[in-house]
């Protein structure tokens, strides 16, 4: 008997791997000022994969069914198009279309494509957040919440900011190509930010059932080779990023147990670590670190550096930690970051003016890790009644289930202390 709800699990990952290129296939195709209708035969695509496979069960070969069904929906549309609208140019309107847009979705030219769209939606014409949120919908295919959720955003705020988006796009009819000389330094550091947000939702996701969604953060590092591939444009940014994402995919074993609740840094089995990615990382650093002005992917792949590199955690070199962060926040004044520096603070050993610190700290209200931080902080300080406060107020605002059960175990652990 076919479950809906597996059907729906397997679309749900073969949107994540193949939305953006099948997006960026067909925008090849139709141009970057017809985005809104390559994205509608794509959805259209996957709408018929969960109405079809959930009568039929899931094919074989079911990304070749996803392409063939893209293929042939372009084909219609494009005559469809042709019947009812004149926006296409004539060489779109071809009698025989069928081989051109069969071209579209071979392995090379997917490639090329995504990298291409991931340039193009970084157009100067659009605000810089216009451009991230375009890239994370085209590209990547996050959902609008997820987009939110990233950039501290409301969701009717990105629904407004993309639709502007894209109407700009197609009322100046920018070309789709690719700017590998690149002029602007905006252009690439704005596909830096892109795929560290992508990274940052897949190492610690804002929805679903996993805390880690392996697939989001490969679709981060792809494009990121790609990039370091191509010398005209990438740079001692590209590396520190390419380094930082490495050193927290080695990781990836032993940050969360079988049942998928996280495992603090402080329990977690180095041995799972993947020290030939570390060493890659390293590699990359130490290549990076040459920069004399460095950026935030500088600090924080830094930091990364310094935990991976630590055989234990009591032998993790906080003071060194700390130092990274004073530069972090120096030139990024989050409110996370002035969290993980007082955290590392308290762990160099001035405990109880780390606490007074985060207490203080302003911004994150809101945010379940702050109040397990005072948590944390609190119990290892045997202030046990106050830790089991803030692990209750964490408790509430946690989102996946799989944070609510972590802290779940502090609380249950601090009542036994308590009774």
């Amino acid at each position: 008997m076919i479950d809906p709800n597996n059907i729906q699990k397997e679309v749900d990952q073969l949107y994540r791997l193949y939305y953006g290129k099948l997006v960026a296939s067909l925008v090849s195709y139709f141009e970057l000022s017809e985005i809104n209708l390559a994205e509608d035969i794509v959805q259209d695509t996957f709408y018929a994969a969960l109405r079809n496979w959930t009568k039929n069960g899931v094919p074989r070969q079911a990304a070749g069914w996803l392409f063939k069904v893209c293929k042939n929906k372009t084909i219609n549309a494009i005559k469809r198009e042709g019947a009812y609208h004149t926006r296409l140019s004539d060489h779109h309107l071809s009698p025989f279309p069928a081989q051109k847009v069969a071209r579209l979705f071979l392995p090379h030219e997917i490639r090329d494509n995504q990298l291409r769209l991931l340039f193009a939606t970084c157009h100067p014409a659009l605000s810089v957040k216009a451009q991230i949120m375009l890239t994370l919908k085209t590209t990547i295919g996050f959902r609008t919440t997820e987009i939110a959720r990233a950039l501290h955003m409301e969701m009717d705020a990105v629904k407004k900011t993309l639709s502007r988006a894209k109407k700009r796009l197609k009322d100046q009819n920018i070309p789709f190509k690719v700017p590998y000389a690149l002029q602007s330094k905006e252009r690439i550091n704005t596909v830096h930010r892109i795929l560290y947000l992508i990274f940052n939702e897949g190492y610690s996701a804002s929805s679903g059932v996993d805390l880690i969604r392996k697939e989001l953060c490969l679709a981060a590092i792809r494009p990121l080779e790609a990039l370091l591939g191509e010398t005209k444009i990438s740079d001692y940014d590209t590396e520190a990023l390419y380094s930082l994402m490495l050193f927290n995919v080695a990781r990836f074993e032993s940050r969360i147990d079988k049942a998928g609740v996280p495992i603090s840094l402080e329990d977690q089995d180095r041995s799972l670590w993947d020290h030939e990615t570390i060493q890659i990382g390293i590699h990359y650093f130490n290549r990076a670190r040459k920069k004399a002005a460095w950026s935030s992917y500088h600090y924080e792949a830094g930091i990364a550096s310094l935990h991976c590199t630590a055989k234990h955690f009591n032998e993790t070199p906080w003071n060194a930690i700390l130092t990274l962060y004073e530069g972090l926040s120096a030139i990024n004044d989050g409110a996370l970051v002035f969290l993980n520096r007082y955290i590392a603070l308290f762990y160099s050993g001035e405990r109880e003016v780390a606490i007074e610190q985060v207490a203080s700290l302003k911004g994150l209200e809101k945010n379940h890790l702050y109040f397990a931080t005072l948590g944390k902080m609190h119990a290892l300080q045997n202030h046990c009644e106050e830790a089991l406060d803030f692990y209750l107020d964490a408790l509430t605002l946690a989102k996946l289930e799989v944070e609510k059960c972590f802290i779940r175990q502090k609380i249950t652990a601090l009542k036994k202390l308590l009774s």
